[in-house]
């Protein structure tokens, strides 16, 4: 995955599987996550999408919707990202966050918008 971020705020460890509309990505957080952890670890998977060779910056601009499902005492979770609409460089995505790779126990759901900084 080429992000910008370093330790300890790269969640974003492995993409699991990605097609065309979703992506399923390992994130992983030194200490328990909270919400916020969460949505930055769900917009940082969300570049398992791209297809540039070099480092694509964007910023997270919008939240919403985000709900936190339970607590957990768990540091290693599987994101699972879905494209919504796409607006020249600003970009919707649904995610949801979940306890195991088998995506059964989900713990936070939600949507964010990312615009991507223009080269």
């Amino acid at each position: 995955m080429k992000l910008p971020h370093l330790e300890p705020i790269l969640f974003a460890k492995e993409v699991l599987f990605c097609d065309e509309n979703i992506a399923k990505v390992r994130c992983v957080f030194s200490s328990l996550p909270t919400l916020a952890m969460m949505v930055e670890a769900s917009a940082q998977a969300s570049s398992a999408f791209s297809t540039s060779s070099s480092v694509d910056i964007g910023f997270l601009v919008l939240v919403k919707d985000t709900v936190l499902l339970k607590k957990s005492d768990q540091l290693s979770f599987v994101v699972c990202v879905s494209k919504g609409i796409s607006l020249g460089n600003s970009r919707e995505f649904y995610f949801e966050v979940f306890e195991e790779e088998a995506c059964i126990k989900k713990i936070a759901s939600g949507a964010f918008m990312l615009v991507l900084k223009e080269t």
